[in-house]
């Protein structure tokens, strides 16, 4: 078969345009119904030659041979290609790594077949339906965002193979899908250890929250006031739109509150103007904040004095004493060249696959159905990002890190656990 050249095909777009956003940004939630059937059609198309008629692959051993396939929906090319970039990287050196170690099933090779999902719920599901119509691909990592998931999810049911999802929207914790896992903390999870930090560690009396009025924002902005507010906190919500350039009223606002803490759950250039103008206005209070401000694309685009200090809720946190974490981020650096850091999307990747070889290992078998059931069993598993307990929802990880921004570098200060 043939297996694509990924890091050939990586975009080196300016790092600005790929700002999508995994750890800040809004997720879409839903595939545009002509967009998804034109998809299919083309998958058609392309698998079958155009007769329209497309086998599954769901017998008892799909994957055929000696090599063990598995599927990666990546974002090479698109909104968000320096984050695709990551994900292939982080893919690539978790099979190296295990076909160094002797493979899997008594050593068996495992190959990666890489396929570009350009952020886009359409071109996901065409990815899917390839991956679908080749009997060889055992299960799938990818795609990412949760409009993705949503927008691929019933066609890997329908055909029978297990996938990992990496979005974080808590409405894909009600699919009811056997054959989708998750493998991030969700939102309600990253609100909840932010509100946690709040309340607990920082005690604070007046709480400000610039949040985007999305999905993303809205829903952070509601967990975090609600159990503020059930610790009889204030609250004072203050909305950010989508491509806004001054937030100098809303950060106004908050100072002459009297705010001894503000919340930024955001969008990523919209954390850039937050950040900028808090500082400028001098409001200088424990700031809170989702995943975005840990990833260097967007820190690079603060000045260190804007965001010292900042606290972040988030999946993995590079720097931290733990030995396993240490050891994985040299090796990342060495594989890849100074100056590439293990980031969030580089740690939920290579675990994502690191576990679904452990599901292979314990199937048995490459069986796509065998493999579904040895995900849905997973208990203990360790994960740079946290221990993998498979629950009813199919959901992985039930904790998040909190880093400090100390010297313009994200450090571990605790992991928080989902109450």
């Amino acid at each position: 078969m043939k297996i694509k050249k990924a890091l050939a095909m990586l975009c080196t777009a300016a790092l600005i345009g790929s700002l999508a956003g995994c750890g800040g940004s809004a997720e879409e939630t839903k595939a545009p119904e002509k967009e998804t059937e034109k998809a299919t059609e083309a998958a058609k198309e392309e698998t079958t030659g155009g007769s329209g008629e497309q086998e599954t692959g769901g017998g008892s051993e799909a994957a055929s041979g000696d090599t063990i396939y598995l599927g990666l929906s990546a974002k090479i090319t698109g909104a968000d290609a320096a984050n695709g970039d990551r994900m292939v990287k982080a893919a690539t050196m978790a099979v190296d790594e295990i076909n160094a170690n002797g493979g899997l099933l008594g050593g068996r090779k495992v190959e990666l077949v890489i396929e570009d999902d350009q952020t886009d719920n359409a071109a996901a599901l065409n990815v899917a339906n390839l991956f679908i119509a080749n009997d060889d691909i055992c299960a799938v990592v990818g795609p990412w965002n949760s409009g993705q998931i949503l927008a691929v999810e019933e066609a890997y049911e329908t055909a029978g193979i297990p996938f990992m999802g990496l979005g974080t929207n808590p409405s894909l914790l009600e699919l009811d899908n056997e054959y989708c896992f998750l493998v991030r903390a969700n939102d309600t999870i990253m609100a909840s250890a932010a509100a946690n930090l709040i309340i607990n560690e920082i005690g604070a009396k007046k709480v400000g929250i610039m949040y985007t009025t999305n999905e993303f924002g809205t829903g952070a902005m509601e967990i975090v006031k609600a159990a503020c507010e059930a610790e009889n906190i204030e609250v004072l919500p203050e909305a950010i739109n989508l491509g806004d350039t001054d937030v100098t009223g809303q950060i106004l606002e908050l100072s002459t509150a009297g705010v001894d803490c503000m919340v930024v759950w955001a969008s990523d250039a919209e954390y850039v103007i937050t950040a900028r103008q808090a500082y400028e206005l001098g409001l200088d209070v424990e700031v809170v904040a989702s995943p975005a401000v840990t990833m260097d694309q967007v820190r690079e685009l603060c000045e260190p004095e804007w965001v010292e200090g900042w606290y972040s809720v988030t999946d993995f946190v590079s720097q931290q004493d733990d030995a396993t974490v240490k050891e994985f981020c040299e090796r990342y650096a060495s594989d890849y060249g100074e100056g590439q850091n293990a980031e969030l999307y580089v740690a939920d990747v290579y675990s994502s696959v690191m576990l679904m070889a452990d599901a292979i290992e314990r199937a048995g078998s490459t069986d796509r159905a065998a493999i579904k059931d040895a995900l849905a069993e997973t208990k203990g598993f360790a994960m740079l990002q946290g221990v993998a307990n498979c629950d009813d929802s199919n959901a992985f990880i039930h904790s998040a890190a909190v880093a400090q921004i100390k010297d313009y570098t994200p450090t571990m200060y605790k992991t928080v656990e989902a109450e």
